[in-house]
């Protein structure tokens, strides 16, 4: 059987600790693939201590980051590598891929959504790190 056009990988998932789990997928640099990683990142979600809003906020987060490296309607065999590390106090999400040319408009929107919707923002040539921090409940 030949592999797919994508990869998923799950390290050191032991519930019921919450010790660093990170997941790893790389799929094409194609919108149609895009929800793979949101839904990735649900089931994510789902171990973290995280309000429905806020899941559908960083949805919405992680396919603005990557609409930066995916190419709208034209074939490629660039890849964006997606990976997830949830931790005690935060999920960080970093995507690696070759940009592709975006509207400045476009990019600034993207940026501001992202900006929005998580606690931290990074975007180098082919990076992006997103953090969200869990809320404290002892507060």
């Amino acid at each position: 059987m030949q592999p797919g056009p994508f990869r998923v990988g799950c390290k050191g998932v032991s519930p019921p600790s919450l010790q660093s789990r990170d997941v790893h997928l790389s799929v094409p640099a194609r919108p149609d693939y895009l929800v793979l990683a949101r839904l990735a990142l649900s089931a994510i979600c789902r171990l973290a201590p995280l309000e429905h809003a806020e899941v559908a906020d960083l949805k919405l987060a992680i396919t603005e980051a990557a609409s930066g490296f995916v190419a709208d309607g034209q074939a490629t065999d660039a890849v964006v590598g997606f990976e997830f590390h949830l931790h005690d106090d935060r999920l960080e999400m970093r995507l690696d891929g070759a940009r592709v040319d975006t509207p400045a408009d476009e990019q600034e929107l993207s940026r501001a959504i992202v900006d929005a919707t998580v606690d931290e923002f990074e975007l180098r040539d082919g990076h992006a790190k997103l953090v969200k921090r869990f809320a404290d409940d002892a507060a």
